[in-house]
């Protein structure tokens, strides 16, 4: 009996032991998460693509929540009323209902430990984590896209995501990182400035541009256009705090990214029709951006 005892026992243990290493979110599942929860995959953001939210934000609160509804897969938000809080998501509402879009989701890595690390992301989780009236505690929904929460420790997880190529690990120069030199959160105190990144965000549309939907965009297609610019585009020639010399940094840019060797890698092996190039620039698209979006960045600047 004591013997038959003791095999139930070990049997309920294993039993448990199994349960618990399945309860974990998996691959699909979309969960929710408060910013300072998620680990970022990369040092540095555009500083620039942020202060251009925060300042729309500021003077438009209706697409703070657009944001917020987009980012969480459910189109844009309703009109908002003033008792709209990014805290409270029972004080606004979204066109479509929770988990519609599930590809418009940020995207996460689980993690040893059950820690989830953001593949996608980081402008605009960075962007609340600054928003006044959100912050780190705020919370938004994500997908998970893989699992490596079995990885043996640390340096094999890195691998992993290395492998997968779920990580950036480059500073806001170009020079390059270990994974022990990311930092812990987002926000702007805690990631690096890469001003070519925010070059190449305003000339989306314009030079390049993202995948259609249904199809898959290339890991870190932004940040392989901003380091092919690094050598070539030279941002001292450039006024950067004014509208019309940022114009024409973002002209000077979409020339050369269009005029790219269509045969010849741009980053990540990709050329420059896999990473969304266009063959000539689309002037009415970016005269329209450097009318409607850089005022925002120069006017957050100025005041802050």
């Amino acid at each position: 009996m004591r013997i038959q005892s003791r095999s139930l026992a070990l049997l309920l243990m294993l039993l448990c032991t199994q349960a618990m290493a399945f309860t974990g979110p998996k691959p699909g599942d979309i969960i929710e998460v408060t910013l300072e929860q998620v680990h970022p995959t990369q040092a540095v953001i555009g500083f620039d693509q942020v202060y251009y939210k925060l300042e729309r934000f500021a003077k438009d609160r209706q697409k703070l929540f657009d944001e917020i509804c987009e980012s969480n897969g459910q189109d844009e938000a309703r009109p908002i009323s003033d008792s709209a809080d990014p805290l409270k998501p029972e004080t606004f509402s979204c066109k479509d209902e929770a988990n519609a879009h599930p590809q418009e989701m940020k995207t996460v890595v689980v993690g040893p430990g059950g820690q989830f690390y953001l593949t996608d992301g980081h402008h605009t989780f960075t962007t609340l984590w600054e928003q006044p009236g959100a912050g780190p505690q705020m919370k938004m929904k994500v997908r998970i896209t893989d699992d490596f929460s079995d990885s043996a420790d640390l340096p094999t997880f890195w691998a992993r995501m290395e492998k997968a190529h779920k990580v950036w690990l480059k500073d806001g120069n170009g020079q390059g990182l270990s994974p022990e030199q990311l930092p812990a959160h987002v926000g702007l105190k805690s990631m690096q400035n890469d001003i070519l990144r925010s070059i190449v965000y305003f000339v989306r549309g314009a030079a390049y541009d993202k995948p259609k939907a249904g199809d898959v965009s290339p890991e870190f297609l932004e940040f392989y256009w901003a380091d092919w610019l690094r050598d070539r585009l030279k941002l001292a020639d450039f006024n950067l705090s004014e509208r019309s010399g940022y114009h024409q940094a973002l002209q000077a840019a979409s020339e050369l990214m269009v005029k790219s060797p269509s045969s010849k890698a741009i980053g990540g092996g990709m050329t420059a029709k896999q990473l969304g190039g266009f063959k000539s620039v689309k002037r009415k698209t970016l005269t329209k951006t450097a009318s409607e979006k850089l005022p925002y960045v120069i006017d957050y600047k100025d005041t802050h």
